[in-house]
């Protein structure tokens, strides 16, 4: 995809060819594109920042005085998959609503699913990096996992590649058995089908999908020849063709994603901006949270923030929601003085509530992109921007979907565990995405990136290999008390070598493919044999040569969950059953903290069905 047209030079062909394009979803076409080409010329120079100080710099001299921003009955912190979900059901009564989010209006490149990576290298992603990793990430600039997260109406809903994958209905089942019969799959089933509309073109078990909810679930077109070969591949390992988010995940299916037309179906797009016009809703962008504050009988009353470099309070008269996210709500609690003690007194932080488990647990999904095959199909989507969005205006590939996703399965890899969840998680990865750009955009060093410069994004497709179920867990630690710093997050990935056994497990699973008369008829072969590490350890595409590759290729694929979790009590818990935080009165976590278990899936899904099911929590406590 030629992205480097002067942006004169693109408005001009534009303004000619505007009579060619359907242009029914945006009022000025050419506006639309020169925004996107901006966006995407300043991804491949632009620096990620490393602190919070924007929030904070002014020309004002008001910096000592706080200004009163109003009385709400609800104050939500971040308006991300979760926040949105809240902002929208709860002001659809008469309570009143403000939402505060630290990033401001989501992009018009956020709309395109297929331009998710250059989002990646923007203003629109916090910028966080985890700290040095001693077993994972040791490809990557600084042995640091890039580690993004959505700054932006919509949160990561705004950024992220869009999948819709539930998980896999054990994985609620052992919430059920670990916190509360209220989070069995049988009930939060009803609140997967309360949030979508399914708009499928293949056949789905219906009776696990809802038809009249907020966010829109398509299945893209196929690219020709390749997305149907592939499904005969897996068929021929003995995979059935159904409907992952249905009666079994253990099927080969095209991928579902949050996709409304040709538009990425975000909390932005499908909850926030349809309740914007309510008078009793109000939003406020470029605004960092600092401090939820609290009474001296331990009840939030509200939150402080800052934003143009002034000093900001909102009160809450029922409660304070923080659906920051899994890295940033532990943050802000601790902050707060809500949080183990050892942290809080280590940076001078009096202490309101000790919470040991705020910041613990962090979970995360490990991500393989190193099985690199060539075949004999060659897909033409060398177009130019410009053309590719003229496609895209018409639902078609390569832009309608992110990063040439085309088909997913799931296994379950020599797990003696009594549930039968998966671990593994295979996608395959088409063009145009399977480029050299793509191990510089996931912040692989030089020689790393050097590894993949041979990809074809007309003839190549990844297998990427995702870890469902790690055994290792990081946490979320405070750099100091000062908000303007960034919390340090450690993913621990790989520190238990079961996770690194298991993941090779799934490559041989994967290179199974290589067997089959499908990948024979397509001249398939492995492309990517070089590891520079690795080459001169170990014979190539040995087990030792993979998981060597796996330590210094693999990263996240940026699911933190678990960093609030919720429990049975407070010794091992932040949260109870109906989410509200320990300790204090009138403050609850709604977002992807508080999964006391990882999900056998992405977390977009899930986070939107756990704040559809307790915002009818929330109502049925005030009604």
């Amino acid at each position: 995809m030629n992205i480097k047209i002067p942006l004169l030079a693109l408005i001009f062909i534009l303004i000619l060819s505007l009579n060619l394009v359907e242009t029914t979803h945006f009022s000025n076409f050419a506006q639309f594109l020169s925004e996107i080409n901006e966006t995407l010329n300043q991804a491949s120079s632009y620096e990620l920042p490393t602190n919070n100080n924007e929030y904070f710099m002014s020309q004002s001299d008001n910096h000592e005085k706080t200004k009163d921003f109003g009385t709400y009955d609800f104050v939500i912190v971040g308006a991300g998959a979760a926040g949105g979900v809240l902002a929208n059901r709860l002001s659809e009564t008469n309570y009143s609503v403000l939402i505060i989010e630290a990033g401001k209006e989501d992009p018009a490149i956020s709309k395109v699913l297929g331009l998710s990576l250059f989002l990646l290298k923007s203003d629109w992603n916090w910028g966080y990096n985890t700290i040095v990793q001693k077993n994972s990430c040791l490809g990557s600039i600084n042995q640091k996992c890039m580690y993004p997260r959505g700054k932006s109406l919509g949160g990561s809903s705004a950024i992220n590649i869009g999948f819709y994958s539930r998980g896999n209905k054990e994985n609620y089942n052992v919430w059920e058995e670990l916190v509360n019969s209220k989070w069995s799959y049988e009930n939060c089933l009803p609140y997967f089908k309360k949030s979508e509309t399914a708009d499928f073109n293949v056949d789905i078990d219906n009776v696990y999908h809802g038809f009249n909810g907020p966010q829109n679930i398509s299945i893209v077109e196929d690219t020709p020849i390749l997305s149907n070969e592939l499904i005969n591949a897996f068929k021929e390992l003995g995979m059935n063709e159904g409907d992952y988010n249905g009666a079994s995940q253990y099927v080969v299916s095209r991928c579902q994603m949050f996709l409304d037309g040709t538009t990425r179906s975000s909390s932005a797009h499908a909850y926030i901006r349809p309740a914007l016009n309510r008078n009793n809703l109000k939003l406020s962008l470029n605004s960092l949270v600092t401090k939820i504050l609290i009474s001296e009988d331990k009840r939030a009353t509200g939150v402080e923030f800052w934003k143009n470099g002034e000093k900001n309070c909102a009160t809450a008269r029922k409660e304070v929601i923080v659906s920051a996210g899994a890295i940033n709500s532990p943050q802000l609690l601790m902050l707060s003085g809500i949080g183990p003690q050892d942290e809080l007194k280590k940076h001078g932080i009096k202490m309101l509530v000790n919470s040991n488990a705020v910041g613990k647990n962090l979970r995360d999904h490990m991500w393989y992109y190193g099985i690199v095959f060539r075949t004999n199909i060659t897909i033409p989507y060398n177009n130019s921007l410009v053309e590719n969005i003229k496609l895209w205006n018409q639902k078609k590939r390569p832009l309608i979907t992110s990063a040439g996703v085309q088909v997913v399965t799931y296994y379950n890899i020599g797990d003696n565990r009594n549930f039968s969840d998966p671990n593994i998680e295979v996608i395959i990865l088409g063009p145009p995405a399977v480029s050299p750009d793509l191990p510089k955009m996931l912040g692989l060093n030089q020689d790393y990136q050097m590894s993949f410069k041979n990809l074809n994004n007309q003839t190549d497709i990844i297998s990427g290999l995702f870890l469902l179920q790690p055994k290792s867990i990081g946490q979320i630690t405070l750099k100091s008390a000062d908000p303007k710093d960034f919390p340090l997050i450690d993913t621990n990935f790989f520190s238990d070598p079961e996770d690194l056994e298991t993941m090779y497990n799934g490559i041989e699973k994967i290179l199974e493919l290589q067997n089959t008369e499908t990948f024979k008829k397509m001249g398939v072969k492995l492309i990517r044999n070089s590891s520079p590490s690795c080459d001169g350890l170990y014979e190539t595409f040995s087990k030792e040569w993979w998981i060597c590759d796996l330590q210094y290729v693999g990263t996240t694929v940026y699911h933190p969950s678990g960093t609030t979790q919720m429990g049975n009590n407070i010794t091992n818990a932040v949260v109870n059953d109906n989410l509200e935080v320990y300790g204090i009165k009138q403050l609850r976590v709604v977002d992807a903290g508080v999964l006391p278990v990882s999900i056998s899936g992405h977390l977009n899904a899930p986070v939107v069905m756990i704040a559809e099911k307790i915002a009818d929590v929330i109502k049925a406590k005030y009604q």
